[in-house]
């Protein structure tokens, strides 16, 4: 009648817990979600899924990242003990165990005495360790402490033997005949029976980056057993889980069992909310304001999961997560699904630092750059040892270095790893086996430097035995090698050296193919005028000049910047020369022939501009001489200026009588037509010929 009783009363009170909180949660909703998708990226999580639920339904669920659907199946990992505590508790419902009955008294193959109970493994204070797993058949005795909370795999491994044990019947099949179809679970099942099924892929986080990887089964059933971690499930089926929880128990697990797991229990140190919590039945109890919360957290390689229970409010909370990274994603997740259930009862919640998860990987990859660089320096150091061994023969301190280099430095390093892991990060990180699963880029890296130094050992042996056959290194040897390195660095000198000509010579051959196509369309341009301007010009007075004498050389700056400009066409216009001045003779017999035959002066401009039109540059020869004065006058016209500066005056008695026929020149086919004639016949023989494009002044009518 006094049970009867009670359970009225806690289902009054569910009943108005379940009104206040539907609204409650009508209001947090968005918050939630809105929190869960800004946090995401700073997490650096690739996707999840979110249940929330009340003692009789769901009240909010919602999918991220790459998991496509609530209803999407994941790995849960250490969330399984749910399942394995839930049916250790039916079974003693149905008087099949007692909790406080030994271990050793249901199954069989203990070594030595144990006097371990079965509410001992629930609330894992067994004594039994991280490191420790059942081999076979055998389970060991535990090797910690009795009473202390220690979070160990083999203590619900164990409960997973005792549950076959007293049901008769294989794990997976009574967790799918006791709980999977009353509570109708859609999607859930052991690790043996994932086989077809379509399980999104989980993420191990190498060297700070999330690495994607297929979903498999446990490698390790001894270890990783199904009842300790294999549970395959979703969002929408653990908030139903939740939901019975809630509805104290239903149909499902009594009242009195659900009580016990409400129950205090040993102390377990800092939970994933800051604060201190105790271990229950399966579950970690720990306050969060004034609400008291039960929960279940665990990663395994590539997911991490948990399971909220806040009677109080009569909300239930599930977060599933594929990915894994125990270095520091896993804290930062952890944070995450705390401020979730914050926001839920009304707390507050704490914004997720964007670097929390990137900079301890920064630290860890210098560790493994330094480690790995480290290795190789006795590698480096072979061709001093070599020498050294010629010249010095085999020492005892050298070999006793050696010795703790190549044999004993591996052997200290694969000793103590492990151990600087495990204080390091915690997470039950003592073993190779863990760090392989959990941590396998430190696995790979430690096994490379181990390598590396191990090989070391055949190679100094065999260098060793070569460098006392030939004995110590003579000077010739000596000089040879030294000889030898100075070349190789010469030729790196050089190599480097030839790079940067090639740079400079590229960078030259551009400025000064943009030089020579500025001055191609300024000739062409130049050239154009001139012919028009031929057509125009008329040779009044039909004179021939007869005497010029040669001026001082003047070259003004502005012609030394068009003969600098024409310097890389010198070459092509020596032969064009030659061409010219032949050109300009015969121009001159025309001349002669129509005085003579009283030609017309049209005509013979026709003539004169056909000759212009045949030629691709105005071309003239002059001489230059070195150590003259130059003179400063002023000419009547650009052609005047430019014939003076192009020959060198000796200071011949005719230099007056050549300035007044040069103030004649009006055109470019009179000059070239008389410099040729005042070269042959005032100095014949001196000088040198030097040629240069003349381009019209802009102060010329053409």
């Amino acid at each position: 009648m006094q049970k009867k009783v009670l359970t009225f009363m806690l289902a009054f009170v569910l009943s108005l817990s379940f009104v206040t909180t539907a609204s409650a949660m009508g209001y947090h909703e968005s918050d939630i979600e809105k929190y869960i998708m800004g946090q995401l990226s700073n997490a650096k999580i690739p996707g999840g899924s979110v249940s929330i639920v009340t003692s009789g339904k769901e009240v909010y669920s919602a999918s991220f990242g790459d998991v496509p659907e609530t209803t999407s199946d994941l790995k849960i990992g250490s969330v399984s003990k749910v399942f394995t505590s839930l049916a250790v508790l039916q079974l003693a419902d149905s008087k099949k165990l007692k909790l406080d009955t030994s271990v050793s008294e249901l199954v069989t193959g203990f070594d030595g005495n144990s006097d371990v109970t079965v509410e001992e493994l629930l609330r894992q204070t067994s004594g039994y360790t991280a490191e420790q797993s059942i081999k076979g058949d055998r389970i060991p005795a535990p090797d910690g402490k009795k009473g202390e909370y220690k979070d160990a795999r083999i203590n619900y491994a164990i409960l997973g033997k005792i549950v076959e044990a007293v049901s008769e019947s294989d794990y997976s099949e009574y967790i799918q005949k006791k709980i999977v179809k009353p509570l109708k679970l859609e999607s859930t099942y052991t690790t043996d029976e994932m086989s077809g099924k379509d399980i999104v892929g989980g993420h191990d986080n190498i060297f700070g980056l999330p690495v994607a990887k297929r979903a498999v089964s446990n490698d390790d059933k001894e270890w990783d057993a199904v009842s300790a971690t294999g549970i395959v499930s979703n969002a929408k089926d653990m908030g139903n889980v939740l939901s019975m929880y809630l509805a104290a128990g239903g149909q499902t697990l009594s009242y009195n069992q659900i009580e016990k797991i409400y129950s205090d229990g040993v102390d377990c140190g800092k939970t994933i909310f800051g604060t201190n919590g105790t271990s229950s039945l399966g579950w970690i109890k720990t306050k969060v304001g004034k609400q008291d919360v039960y929960y279940v957290s665990g990663a395994i390689d590539g997911y991490i999961s948990a399971a909220f229970l806040v009677p109080g409010q009569d909300v239930g909370i599930a977060m599933l997560f594929d990915t894994s990274d125990v270095i520091s994603g896993n804290d930062v997740i952890s944070e995450l699904m705390s401020n979730v259930v914050c926001l839920a009862i009304g707390e507050k919640a704490r914004t997720i630092d964007s670097k929390a998860v990137m900079m301890p990987h920064i630290e860890f990859d210098v560790v493994y750059v330094i480690a790995f660089f480290a290795s190789l320096l006795p590698m480096f150091m072979m061709s001093w040892w070599y020498r050294r061994t010629r010249n010095k023969g085999i020492g005892i301190v050298k070999t006793i270095v050696d010795v703790v280099v190549h044999i004993a430095l591996p052997i200290v390093i694969y000793q103590f790893v492990p151990v600087i892991i495990e204080n390091v990060l915690g997470n039950s990180l003592g073993s190779w086996f863990m760090i392989k699963k959990f941590l396998p880029e430190c696995y790979y890296i430690t096994l490379i430097v181990d390598v590396i130094l191990l090989i070391g050992v055949p190679v100094k042996v065999i260098a060793a035995i070569i460098a006392m056959k030939k004995g110590p290194v003579d000077e010739d040897e000596e000089m040879a090698e030294d000889e030898l390195f100075e070349n190789l660095g010469d030729d790196a000198e050089k190599s480097d050296e030839d790079k940067e000509e090639e740079t400079e010579q590229i960078t030259s051959d551009d400025v000064k193919q943009q030089e020579s196509d500025e001055t191609s369309e300024k000739s062409e341009k130049n050239e154009d005028e001139n012919l028009d301007g031929s057509n125009d010009i008329a040779d009044k007075d039909g004179k021939t000049i007869t005497d010029i004498s040669e001026t001082e050389q003047g070259v003004s700056d502005d012609d030394n910047a068009e003969i600098s400009d024409s310097k890389q066409d010198m070459s092509e216009l020596e032969n064009v020369t030659e061409e010219i001045a032949a050109a300009a003779e015969e121009d001159d017999d025309i001349e002669n022939v129509e005085t003579k035959n009283d030609i017309s002066e049209t005509e013979s401009q026709d003539e004169q501009a056909d000759a212009l039109k045949t030629q691709d540059e105005v071309v003239k020869e002059f001489k230059t001489r070195s150590g003259k004065n130059k003179k400063t006058e002023e000419y009547e016209s650009s052609f005047e200026r430019e014939a003076v500066k192009a020959l060198e005056t000796d200071e011949h008695e005719n230099s007056d009588d050549t300035n007044d026929e040069l103030k004649d020149i009006k055109s470019d086919s009179q000059m070239q037509t008389a410099v040729p004639k005042i070269k042959k016949r005032y100095n014949p023989q001196k000088g040198m010929p030097v040629k240069i494009v003349v381009e019209p002044d802009d102060d010329l009518d053409n």
